[in-house]
């Protein structure tokens, strides 16, 4: 599995647990594309939790409700791409 959350912002799943990558967008020798781990999750909830806290943390708000804007706007976002 592999789901694109932002341009270089993915969720990918091994055999064993979700992973929340950034892709750097420079490639080696072989041709694979480089990217940071930003997590390792057993559960997929795990991993959404992580990218609601991720994507809240770049928030401009200046208020409570503004930030509760964005949260709910990140969660709808994640819940329309990561359906089970």
């Amino acid at each position: 599995m592999k789901i694109q959350i932002e341009d270089k912002l993915f969720v990918e799943s091994d055999e064993r647990q979700f992973i929340v990558k950034q892709y750097n967008g420079k490639f080696d020798d072989k041709g694979v594309e480089g990217y940071k781990p930003l997590g390792y999750f057993s559960k997929l909830q795990q991993a959404v939790k992580f990218l609601v806290k991720h994507e809240l943390m770049k928030s401009n708000a200046e208020t409570i409700g503004e930030l509760l804007s964005d949260l709910e706007r990140i969660e709808k976002r994640l819940e329309e791409l990561i359906r089970i």
